[in-house]
This record gives C-alpha cells, structure tokens and sequence, in this order.
C-alpha cells in the first residue's frame, strides 16, 4: 500500500465522521494535552504551535481556549504570498480570521513567531505509525515549519484512534518529519525509535 492508496482510505473515513464524533474526539484531545499532569506535554509549554482546523479535522477550538485559560501564547500557520510558504502568527483571542490559498483558516492580521521559538507543536494528519511516522496531504508544508523547529520542542499529532497504523510502517521519505507523540481520542502514544535493521516499510 502506497502513500496515495492510505490518503485516499483515510480520506474516506474522515468523511464518515459525524459531527458529534469529531466535537467528542476535540474535547477528548483538548482535556488531556491541557490537564493531565502526569504527561506535561503542554503545561511546561509557553508559546505552543496548533492548527485552525478544516471541516474534516478533529477541531483545535477547545484546546485553544484551555491553553488560553493556562495563559500560554499560541500561534497558528499562516501562508506568506511572497516566499510561498507558511509561518507562525500569532492567534489571540477574538481576532478575526480570514481564509487562506488552501481553504485554511488564518488570523487575518500577522504578528510572526519564529519557529524556534516554540515550545510545542500539535500537529495534523492523515495516518500515523508507532515510529512516529507522519503522512500528511503531500505538499509538505508542515515538515518546512519543521525543519526549523528547536530539538527540545514537542512534536505532538492528534488524530483519531483510528489513524494510527500499529502493525505497519509508514513509508517515508529522507524529508519527512517524525513526531515524539501521538494523542488520540481514547489514548496517548509515545512514540518509540525505528529499528536500524530489517525496518519493513508499508508495502
């Protein structure tokens, strides 16, 4: 199974969520990155990268509005007409949002952050594999935020429990970005090391 074949699967399944489903799986996600103590992942975070999420992603609303009432800074990709590419702005709240080349939602006005600036970043997907292993929608955008990210800062997916491929690698390629972390909305993943030796990719 090729990367195309496992976007256009999961695709199809986001499809078949309901509205219902993806606001339980939002709060579900929001309440353990902001209150459990135990993992830290964002409590010991300051300026926290996320996402304004599109029709068919798990809503980033309320953890957005937890992490404000934890008075942490957040920033969201906004896309730069000049360079092509996207940055980090900041988002506060009641700021008023404008849409973007790709359908994304954005703040309209555009206060930026540099990337190695920030403590965490959650992050969207399509599929994830225990290594870590991120398949997003193929342009590659947010690997280039990525690239210039602090090594201490905290890579975080959320998705759906069921985005998670357990018995299989993703394939990847020498630019794609692993994260540290995966949470979903019935558990927490940290994320172990790919095996050096006799690594079987998804095929």
């Amino acid at each position: 199974m090729d990367k195309d074949t496992i976007r256009k699967e999961m695709r199809a399944k986001r499809h078949e969520v309901t509205n219902k489903e993806r606001r339980q799986a939002s709060k579900d996600i929001g309440h353990t990155l902001a209150e459990n103590r135990k993992l830290n992942l964002l409590l010991s975070a300051w300026t926290i990268s996320t996402y304004i999420s599109t029709p068919h992603e798990i809503p980033m609303r309320y953890l957005i509005k937890e992490v404000w009432n934890l008075k942490r800074n957040i920033c969201v990709p906004t896309w730069n007409k000049e360079t092509k590419v996207y940055n980090l702005c900041s988002f506060f709240p009641n700021m008023k949002l404008t849409t973007g080349p790709f359908g994304v939602r954005e703040p309209r006005e555009h206060f930026l952050v540099p990337t190695w600036d920030v403590d965490a970043f959650i992050i969207p997907g399509l599929a994830f594999d225990m290594y870590g292993a991120r398949l997003g929608f193929g342009a590659g955008f947010y690997d280039q935020i990525l690239t210039k990210a602090r090594k201490p800062a905290r890579l975080i997916a959320v998705c759906y429990d069921w985005q998670v491929i357990e018995d299989k690698e993703i394939p990847q390629e020498p630019h794609d970005i692993r994260v540290h972390w995966i949470v979903t909305d019935k558990r927490v993943i940290k994320c172990g090391k790919r095996p050096v030796a006799a690594a079987k990719l998804l095929v």
